[in-house]
């Protein structure tokens, strides 16, 4: 019987397939390795307090954490850090690289602070059975809403029961507002401290109003800070620039634009209003600065830091009566609020914020003394030190 040699093409192609698995291999051992040097440095630092998920790269939490580094007066590590971040994503973290992670042993008395994130609240619970002091952080979470009152996915159920199953069981329970507070009573029996999603003041103060007008041409604006989804309902402020063809408006949003405006919330953009993909958030500060008003359209929130960022501006706001926003603005001592889906209030409301010269100068003063993290750091700061 004769011996079948092999085509070359075919021992070519087991020979391309069988290096690429061997570099995978390869590449896989070197970026398992980094993270290993990421848990021996993290164990040899000095790091008070371990803050994490660091997963979201904007947004409201990944802006609440990253002010908690920055005014903190303690030593603070986000996990993973930037520099990880920036080699890795989440689904590293979460599945490649988990064991790796559940196996390290922080140094005794550090405090571990959770938001949102199944996998590392997951890891934050484990390692309290182990002696360790847990802090969790309650954020929004998700509600009918946030999917558009259709069906919830699966990661929104899981990021829901990770929250009311396993975060409750941390030594200290924070809640971002004081309406969740009640919220997270009355619906889940689950008891919180109220501390405040601050707002970063002396960021909101280096936005020059100036280098927004460069850029557009034009200040004086209406403005909206958006993104698609539809909790944020961003349909509704388009609605808005129609009723009002005479003023100029603005919306800056990650994944907006003209088109998806029209095919997925049914409104077409008309000329007044300019469209803007999304932004850093020291960026937006400049577009706050050179706005006359700031409108929230949301239909949910948690604590805005959008819109206590309009109010440190001394900018007037008006935000949907949805009980985040109205909190924020003390149930309109502050701050404007239209009827969700009243497109005709919503005008009213910002015609008559565009003359009130006051209302911004005295929102500015409620957000100095409340909201500012140069205040809240100091009380997260107690908590950490078990005071």
């Amino acid at each position: 019987m004769r011996t079948r040699i092999p085509k070359w093409s075919s021992v070519k192609f087991r020979f391309k397939q069988f290096y690429e698995q061997k570099n995978n291999q390869f590449i896989l051992w070197r970026k398992q390795q980094k993270v290993k040097n990421w848990l021996v440095g993290l164990k040899k630092s000095q790091t008070k307090v371990l803050l994490g998920a660091n997963f979201a790269q904007s947004g409201g939490v990944r802006n609440h954490i990253v002010a908690i580094k920055k005014y903190s007066s303690l030593k603070i590590d986000l996990i993973p850090s930037d520099q990880m971040m920036e080699r890795f994503n989440a689904w590293d973290f979460e599945k490649r690289f988990k064991d790796l992670f559940f196996k390290f042993e922080p140094k005794h008395g550090t405090v571990l602070h959770s938001h949102v994130y199944p996998w590392y609240i997951e890891w934050c619970r484990l390692k309290q059975t182990q002696g360790f002091y847990w802090v969790h952080t309650y954020h929004l979470p998700y509600f009918p809403e946030h999917a558009n009152n259709e069906a919830m996915k699966k990661w929104q159920d899981d990021y829901n029961k990770a929250l009311e199953n396993e975060a409750k069981h941390a030594d200290v329970k924070l809640s971002v507002a004081k309406w969740q507070r009640e919220f997270l009573k009355k619906n889940n029996n689950i008891d919180t401290i109220y501390l405040p999603n601050g707002v970063d003041v002396e960021l909101c103060d280096e936005g020059n109003d100036q280098i927004a007008f460069k850029k557009l041409g034009f200040k004086d604006y209406i403005l909206n800070v958006s993104r698609h989804d539809p909790v944020k309902n961003p349909g509704e402020f388009v609605k808005l620039a129609i009723s009002l063809p005479e003023y100029r408006f603005v919306m800056i949003g990650h994944g907006l634009s003209d088109e998806l405006l029209k095919e997925e919330y049914q409104v077409d953009v008309p000329n007044n209003l300019l469209v803007m993909d999304g932004v850093s958030q020291k960026d937006i500060q400049h577009y706050i600065a050179a706005c006359s008003v700031l409108v929230s359209t949301a239909k949910r929130e948690g604590l805005p830091t959008l819109v206590l960022e309009g109010m440190a501006h001394s900018k007037p706001v008006v935000v949907s009566n949805e009980p985040g926003s109205m909190e924020a603005i003390d149930h309109g001592n502050y701050g404007y609020y239209y009827e969700l889906g009243d497109i005709q209030d919503l005008k009213n409301k910002t015609l008559e914020s565009l003359k009130d010269e006051e209302i911004g100068r005295e929102a500015r003063k409620r957000v100095l003394e409340e909201y500012d993290w140069r205040v809240v750091s100091k009380k997260l700061d107690n908590i950490y030190n078990g005071n």
